[in-house]
């Protein structure tokens, strides 16, 4: 089995978003990336076709975030989790606009089967803020605590996508928050790409960041993947996560342009399934 730690299913309040309907702010119809047929359909039962057949196991990562990005209930999580069991775990997607309701929200959601973490996206937020903000202090706190990896989506493309400075997409301030919090796991959605050589750094210096490049590794022509396949293959086998970041690419399509590496077997089982599985405690 594969663990694919970045997919979004066709959920009702996900439809409408740009993730699931073309326009000039998604950025992946301009990089030449196919859509999926699931996506065209936005039929749940169409991905989890796909999912079968490609042999994933998607984390759902949520979302709390302006328009085109939107917001996704967490609740819509909860219930395809429960309609699909053994197909999806998710990370709690946090509001930034109420810290204390997000740490809230971590205690609620943590009680109910499948969430396996935190999601929140600082610099994609209504207001912008950078991964140290000392106001996020009390959510890496609390799953420090709880030992719950957070999941930081770092990518100048979201931030612009909601309007935002393309500089809240540095990789840098991460370094702090995981001196801050050694014990709290971090992994780094979408590879902060393409700020590649920076999110390395980060990686080098603390060894409780994650690296999860989704759609930016998938692929030996994008740029700067392979900087994340060189970090894996020497530092840091234990610590690339993979992922599709459906919709943005068909998941069939994703595991065999990732295979393209051609990677030992070793440590491809590690990046496709052993290293997340230790992370989200699957194993």
């Amino acid at each position: 089995m594969i663990i694919d730690m970045r997919l979004r299913p066709p959920l009702k309040s996900w439809k409408n978003t740009a993730q699931f309907t073309e326009g000039t702010g998604y950025y992946p119809s301009r990089m030449g990336f196919p859509r999926p047929l699931s996506v065209k359909s936005q039929s749940v039962d169409d991905l989890l076709k796909e999912m079968k057949e490609a042999d994933i196991l998607g984390v759902i990562m949520g979302r709390q975030a302006p328009r085109p990005l939107g917001i996704i209930p967490n609740d819509e999580i909860t219930e395809v989790m429960q309609q699909h069991p053994g197909r999806f775990v998710a990370f709690t997607g946090i509001d930034l606009r109420d810290i204390e309701a997000g740490v809230k929200e971590i205690e609620r959601t943590r009680r109910i089967e499948g969430y396996r973490g935190v999601s929140i996206e600082p610099g994609a937020s209504f207001t912008p803020m950078y991964p140290d903000d000392r106001a996020l202090y009390p959510i890496y706190e609390r799953c420090q605590e709880l030992d719950l990896p957070v999941s930081i989506t770092i990518s100048g493309m979201l931030c612009t996508m909601v309007g935002n400075d393309l500089a809240y997409g540095s990789p840098t301030p991460v370094a702090r928050v995981a001196k801050d919090f050694p014990k709290l796991k971090i992994v780094i959605s979408h590879g902060a790409w393409p700020s590649v050589m920076p999110m390395i750094e980060v990686a080098f210096m603390r060894e409780n960041v994650y690296i999860s490049p989704d759609l930016y590794v998938n692929g030996i022509n994008m740029p700067g993947s392979q900087e994340y396949i060189k970090a894996a293959k020497s530092f840091m086998p234990d610590r690339l996560l993979f992922g599709t970041a459906y919709p943005s690419r068909p998941l069939k399509e994703s595991v065999v342009a990732f295979r393209e590496w051609n990677l030992p077997r070793e440590l491809e089982e590690k990046i496709l399934y052993r290293n997340a599985a230790r992370l989200l405690k699957l194993e």
